[in-house]
């Protein structure tokens, strides 16, 4: 009987201690605790302390890794460093790196991109100059023809329309560096070699307009105007390319005086103006002979005279202004036509 008893209460004594520890135990207190310490954890990363010795670490290895010529090593240690360590200021020496090692394959927009991560995501990366030069390489090599591969054996695709979107990035990042004219002055190359006239002319307009001190102002007014005569397809048409031209050619020579262009560009404003008195010397003979507008058709003659004096179409439009002033009354074309038709 003593014995039962005995038992009775030893299993009171420890069920009472097992209640009450379990009313002392709180599971969401506990969750609570994790998730604090967890918290403080990352919070300790983000601020750097001891896990940024570790980083420095882990990218001196890197940069070993990659002097050695083990670039995959290299690479692969700098890919844990961005990816785990996204606050660290030794990730952006680690893109940077990754980035160098996609230019060794040459893997331009691969290189491109992680150092534009630079950009984006590390404006206080103190190399920044670097990166900007680097970025221009990538962009220069697709201009010069560099290609991707398909299934990494067949070479891909030119791929022009990437190095304008490069290039404009970079124009983006860095608008007051040294590389900006050179920039735009790639845009309208790649733009023209692709048929983008409208594009080639806007980026050669900006140059222009925002770099008028760069050593590459010449050539923008020069090819402007060249791409405005490529635009003119004769002196029956509309001759608002022709002006265009006409007016950037002038510009150069102003500007320009002693450039090595100025005999071509002499020799091509020329053949513009005789083209637009052409245009003008046919508007006047339209309204002279087909409208008899003596009116009209003297503001038209006098344009083209004044245009390029020296021209055929000048000499031409001076005759038909005796004509008028002397009262003579023109012969109809389509009356020739009619007469040597033999139609009444």
């Amino acid at each position: 009987m003593n014995r039962l008893f005995c038992f009775f209460f030893i299993s009171g004594l420890l069920a009472a201690a097992s209640l009450n520890a379990a009313i002392r135990f709180n599971p969401l207190e506990w969750i609570d605790s994790r998730k604090n310490a967890d918290t403080i954890h990352i919070s300790n990363s983000k601020k750097g302390g001891s896990d940024e010795t570790i980083i420095a670490a882990k990218f001196t290895k890197a940069e070993k890794k990659y002097a050695q010529g083990k670039t995959r090593a290299a690479k692969r240690i700098s890919k844990k460093i961005i990816r785990r360590y996204p606050d660290s200021p030794f990730t952006a020496k680690a893109l940077a790196l990754r980035a160098q090692i996609h230019k060794d394959n040459g893997k331009w927009i691969k290189c491109f991109n992680d150092l534009q991560r630079i950009v984006d995501e590390y404006p206080q990366h103190p190399d920044f100059n670097d990166v900007n030069n680097a970025q221009f390489d990538c962009a220069t090599a697709l201009m010069d023809g560099a290609r991707g591969r398909i299934l990494w054996i067949l070479p891909g695709f030119k791929q022009y329309g990437t190095a304008v979107y490069q290039f404009e990035q970079i124009l983006k990042n860095a608008p007051y560096s040294n590389l900006a004219p050179f920039d735009l002055m790639n845009i309208a190359l790649l733009s023209k070699q692709t048929g983008e006239t409208e594009n080639a002319i806007d980026a050669l307009d900006r140059l222009i307009n925002y770099y008028p001190q760069s050593t590459l102002a010449p050539d923008a007014y020069y090819n402007l105007a060249q791409i405005y005569s490529d635009l003119v397809k004769g002196h029956e048409y509309d001759q608002g390319s022709t002006r265009k031209a006409i007016s950037y050619y002038e510009d150069f020579l102003v500007l320009f005086p002693n450039s090595s262009y100025t005999g071509e560009v002499e020799a091509n404003l020329k053949k513009m103006e005789n083209l637009l008195a052409k245009s003008r010397l046919d508007l006047g003979d339209f309204y002279y002979y087909y409208r008899n507008n003596n009116t009209a058709a003297l503001v038209f003659y006098n344009e083209a005279i004044t245009i390029e004096p020296n021209s055929d179409s000048a000499e031409e439009a001076r005759l038909r202004i005796e004509d008028i002033e002397a009262g003579v009354r023109p012969i109809s074309k389509g009356s020739i036509i009619r007469t040597l038709l033999g139609v009444k």
